[in-house]
């Protein structure tokens, strides 16, 4: 059976003569950095996947709910107030005292 790249331990070999030296650019960004350090091999393992999970919302945006509506001029509290006084009152519940009609409790 054939293993995949990123399982085969050839692949997984960090070669302690080589610095792990990481440059950048003066231009380059935080995201440059964690990107850099994600892609090289030099880097252990848990490293790169760290800076992975930290690059991860910059480079793939969370999908989110956007609320469209219209104001024609009132503030929110204005049309919150309207919509309260077209719904109607709302029910009251009457608090009712109920008597309890099982088995006595037993006496310790």
């Amino acid at each position: 059976m054939k293993l995949p790249s990123f399982a085969d331990p050839k692949n997984l070999v960090v070669h302690e003569d080589e610095p792990e030296v990481i440059e950048l650019a003066p231009g380059e960004t935080s995201l440059d950095f964690l990107q850099c350090v994600y892609r090289s091999v030099k880097q252990p393992m848990s490293r790169r996947m760290r800076a992975a999970i930290e690059a991860l919302p910059h480079e793939h945006p969370r999908l989110g709910a956007v609320a469209i509506g219209r104001m024609n001029g009132d503030d929110f509290a204005a049309m919150l107030e309207r919509a309260i006084a077209r719904s109607g009152k709302a029910d009251v519940i009457q608090q009712i005292e109920a008597e309890y009609e099982g088995p006595e409790p037993m006496a310790k």
